[in-house]
């Protein structure tokens, strides 16, 4: 029992190694030359007469510009809405048919609910 709460023995090359820190590579980094004039930029295929446009985000280009903040809101509904709901969402992303995100389903459901009975949008 009193061998077991002695300290280890801990040889004096592990604590040369310990005190020495993180271990150095045995080789240094390579160094590659690359001859400048072989080497072609990869918009080169492109014509350097026409403008860099940046690409456009893509929730910016589903949603369109009438989108301009979402916000969070909870409804009560009857049971039988988000079963369907879910299904004519999933049914339109497999045809690939927009709006095919709950969100905006929902959105666009509301919306022309709202003008249709006098409301401003």
């Amino acid at each position: 029992m009193s061998a077991a709460l002695q300290p280890p023995v801990v040889p004096p090359e592990a604590i040369a190694i310990i005190q020495q820190g993180a271990a150095k590579p045995l080789t240094q980094n390579p160094v590659i030359t690359v001859d400048s004039a072989k080497v072609q930029p990869a918009t080169a295929s492109k014509s350097s007469d026409e403008p860099q446009r940046p690409a456009k985000p893509k929730a910016e280009k589903e949603r369109g510009a009438e989108s301009v903040a979402i916000v969070s809101a909870t409804f009560r509904l009857p049971a039988t809405l988000p079963p369907a709901l879910l299904k004519a969402s999933s049914d339109r992303k497999i045809k690939k048919v927009h709006p095919f995100t709950q969100q905006d389903i929902v959105a666009e459901a509301l919306t022309d609910w709202l003008k249709k009975n006098g409301c401003q949008v």
